[in-house]
């Protein structure tokens, strides 16, 4: 494989599969990577694990404007909530090695979670100021380094939620293609962070263009290993949530050193590469509108999903949370109109909404689903339209078979009744943002993956990301032009009980 990439779309197709061209690979489990990491914390403060005050239907968090309570308290509970909420582990398992497997209530690609999550405090009733790791496997918050309050702004609630994502977690089995999952995986876990900050009543910002070097040497990583991807800043004032990164806390104080957790980290120049590229933000909104098309060809039809009445179910949010798991047992049985419909509706209630920064990408995003054995709804591809109350018949026929023989002959995938398939023009996409838009692409995709889930599960439906696909034979089965890819696949459909 040839490392010299000097874009995002180079990286993209320099990491693609290829049918009998995937050399062997072997998985070193006496170095398995950890999911978590450790430090000599200066404190730890244990996460309280008491959901049953939140009652919210899954519906109200998808589709409604956000509704912040101001005069609502915010204390260590409520933050220990949205923790629980986002990155929980709802369930303890073993492998055939004994190795220990933590399901999340976020999904992760092999089950490796590469991304970690920090809190920077600046204001809370009940936990003083400064920078925390977030230990979700034995539920505690541990203190990095002590802070003082910003000079700056009322004595009000504030603080942020950091992304990060470690190479070697996703590395150790995907190798150079680690970037696309860890991008992926980060978007499912924003999007579980998003929900539950909207569903306790408080403003939230999604920041994705803020200064890399930065907010790593706030952190005190090592950019070849671990990067920063995304920021959510929480107040209670909207306007004051721009740029938070940039005010603090400032940091005093001895602070707690990182504990060497792995014998031996085998590294990827290209990931180290891709993630370079990508640390520049930039934006420039003259590309053709051409350069965005994915598809060559033209819809057939029009479908207006409104035009399908249904009774809406209540989906309790936090019950659906906690279940959620990948099941992909899938049965070839109808599905009926009423889920499919509520599953679509529900699914693509975020896209091209352009609700935070990430949404500006949403042009270059084709978001897709391949049907079969849905009740009233014809075999086939369809595009969601942009204003999303329509899907657009692309090609007609059964494509689930010849998908689950792209995805790397999953057989599983030929059962399900709706796939969901992200697709992008890389060129166009390219053009308007540099190397950091494949970034804003990827986290967008992994956020509506989120809702995907998370809508099957309340509709009591199975549901399984995939990103291991034959990428070429993905472009041709579903008539992209040279320039775009399909790049992420979601199965949905009834399981077996």
């Amino acid at each position: 494989m040839d490392d010299r990439i000097t874009n995002a779309k180079e990286y993209h197709w320099a990491t693609k599969y290829i049918r009998h061209g995937i050399k062997p690979h072997y998985l070193d489990f006496k170095n398995y990577p950890d999911p978590v990491k450790s430090y000599n914390f200066i404190k730890k403060i244990d996460l309280t694990k008491d959901l049953s005050n939140i009652d919210v239907d899954l519906n109200s968090i998808f589709t409604q404007p956000d509704r912040a309570e101001i005069g609502r308290p915010f204390r260590l509970p409520t933050l220990s909530d949205i923790l629980l909420l986002s990155y929980g582990v709802t369930r303890t398992g073993y492998a055939a090695n004994g190795i220990p497997f933590y399901f999340r209530t976020a999904p992760s690609a092999g089950g490796l979670y590469p991304c970690h999550l920090y809190v920077a405090v600046r204001r809370m009733d009940g936990l003083e100021t400064g920078l925390y790791y977030c230990d979700m496997i034995q539920g505690f918050l541990g203190l990095i380094q002590r802070g003082e309050h910003p000079a700056q702004g009322k004595n009000e609630l504030s603080f942020s939620f950091i992304i990060t994502g470690e190479f070697f977690n996703s590395s150790w089995k995907y190798r150079e293609r680690a970037f696309r999952y860890i991008l992926l995986d980060s978007g499912h876990l924003i999007e579980n962070i998003a929900l539950a900050v909207r569903a306790l009543g408080r403003f939230f910002l999604i920041d994705y263009d803020f200064d890399d070097e930065k907010v790593s040497r706030f952190l005190s990583l090592s950019h070849t290993k671990e990067v920063p991807l995304a920021c959510v800043h929480v107040g209670q004032d909207k306007h004051n949530l721009k740029n938070l990164i940039e005010t603090g806390p400032d940091l005093i104080g001895p602070k707690a050193q990182e504990e060497k957790r792995l014998p031996a980290v085998t590294s990827y120049p290209l990931l180290q590469e891709i993630y370079d590229l990508s640390k520049v933000s930039f934006y420039d909104n003259a590309a053709h509108p051409q350069n965005i098309q994915v598809v060559k060809g033209q819809p057939q039809k029009t479908i207006d999903l409104t035009e399908f009445k249904g009774q809406r179910v209540k989906i309790n949010y936090v019950d659906t949370v906690i279940r959620r798991r990948s099941k992909r047992n899938f049965i070839p049985k109808e599905l009926d109109r009423n889920r499919a419909i509520a599953l679509i509706n529900l699914a693509s209630s975020l896209f091209g909404s352009q609700a935070d920064q990430a949404g500006k990408v949403d042009p270059h995003l084709a978001l897709g689903i391949s049907c079969q054995n849905v009740s009233d709804i014809e075999d086939g591809f369809y595009l969601f339209s942009m204003d999303r109350p329509s899907i657009l018949l692309m090609k007609k026929g059964q494509f689930q078979q010849r998908l689950s023989q792209v995805c790397l002959d999953q057989r599983w995938i030929a059962n399900a009744a709706i796939n969901f398939l992200f697709m992008a023009n890389l060129a166009g996409l390219e053009e308007n943002f540099g190397s950091r838009g494949y970034r804003y692409l990827l986290m967008q995709s992994g956020r509506i993956a989120q809702r995907i889930y998370l809508a099957a599960t309340g509709l009591g439906l199975g549901c399984c990301g995939i990103g291991a696909l034959y990428d070429e034979e993905a472009q041709n089965l579903f008539d992209l032009n040279k320039e775009s890819a399909l790049f992420y696949a979601v199965a949905t459909g009834p399981v077996k009980k």
